[in-house]
């Protein structure tokens, strides 16, 4: 019996060892460098130590340009700085002069020197010169995910591009209906199926992959409960990061958690599907294999306030010894408070192994 336990607790180690490979830093209040409060929901480096950001609630469809500087050893954040917002001189906005475009994810390409932006409000993915206009060229997207067969605001918040790769990818946030039922409070047990599809720099669907998320909550829902995939990260070898996000709000605040799990995928090693294949009838092994990354959790209690709902992710500096950085963004609902809580920006550093 103690050699079984002994055999067991090695892998129970060496499982926790497998799941450990990356660092996380303590997540940092933007309010530290005097940055306001947003609904940041994406980012994207621009080159140095410049980076696109989108809030989702803007007057304007555009995109911010933030200088975040990073220690070389640690990866830590050490200065935020708001340099400016580029917007969009003519927007589509709604009777609170919000923009329609309701802007979720953000990529860069260095080589046209654009920005392109995500739209949950429209399911298009635009590009927008430098100064936030409008160029009138956008990604070719699969009719699939339209506007009206998507479920309501679950639509395109994650976008991410590789100027290695030159390929850009997306995905819905939860699941479409044509693919089943959302996980949540009326389908707990249902299992959200994800299509990752990825664009050339033509702007043309090339490819397209089926990723599962984990099961999420099964009982004791709160008030509001999210779940889904609010940010992908495109790395130069051509692997994917997914971020799961759960957030669960009870009605007074008190005890609401929010649940993030970083997963990495290899479309290299994967199995392309199109828009024709029935995702719940699809062979469960040509799903994405997923490898977890980091697992965290942030809560709201009398004695412990972090609760952050990570939406944004890109790469961050490469340190020192070679090791790359990721850089995210929580949606603080414009720094939303009810009664003696308030919800912050936050900045969070993740630190890649080797």
């Amino acid at each position: 019996m103690k050699h079984l336990l002994s055999i067991c607790a090695f892998a129970a180690l060496a499982a926790g060892a497998q799941a450990q490979n990356a660092v996380e830093l303590k997540q940092v209040s933007m309010g530290r460098w005097g940055i306001g409060s947003a609904q940041y929901s994406g980012i994207a480096p621009m080159g140095g130590n410049r980076y696109a950001v989108v809030s989702d609630k803007e007057p304007k469809d555009g995109f911010f340009i933030f200088r975040i500087d990073q220690h070389p050893a640690t990866g830590e954040v050490t200065s935020v700085y708001l340099e400016a917002f580029k917007g969009n001189p003519s927007p589509h906005v709604n009777a609170a002069g919000i923009s329609l475009r309701d802007c979720e994810g953000v990529a860069y390409v260095p080589s046209t020197n654009t920005v392109f932006i995500s739209g949950e409000g429209d399911q298009q993915i635009l590009e927008y010169s430098i100064d936030g206009v409008p160029t009138g060229r956008k990604l070719n997207v699969p009719a699939i995910f339209a506007t009206g067969n998507i479920v309501h605001n679950y639509g395109f918040e994650a976008l991410t591009y590789s100027d290695v790769t030159h390929r850009f990818w997306t995905t819905t946030e939860s699941m479409l209906p044509i693919d089943g039922k959302a996980a949540g409070p009326l389908n707990p047990k249902s299992q959200n199926l994800l299509r990752l599809q990825a664009f050339s720099e033509n702007l043309q669907p090339v490819a397209q992959y089926a990723y599962r998320m984990d099961l999420g909550r099964q009982d004791d829902f709160g008030e509001t409960y999210v779940y889904g995939v609010p940010e992908l990260l495109a790395m130069p070898d051509g692997r994917l990061l997914v971020l799961e996000r759960e957030a669960n709000i009870t009605k007074g605040g008190l005890s609401s958690q929010c649940r993030c799990k970083l997963y990495e995928v290899n479309p290299n090693q994967g199995f392309q599907i199109d828009s024709s294949i029935s995702l719940p009838q699809l062979d469960p092994n040509k799903f994405l294999v997923k490898k977890l990354l980091a697992d965290w959790k942030t809560v709201v209690q009398p004695v412990r306030l972090n609760f952050a709902n990570y939406e944004a992710m890109c790469l961050g500096r490469t340190l020192n010894d070679g090791r790359r950085t990721l850089l995210l963004l929580s949606d603080s609902q414009g720094g939303y408070r009810k009664g003696p809580f308030h919800l912050k920006d936050y900045i969070k550093v993740i630190i890649l192994g080797n």
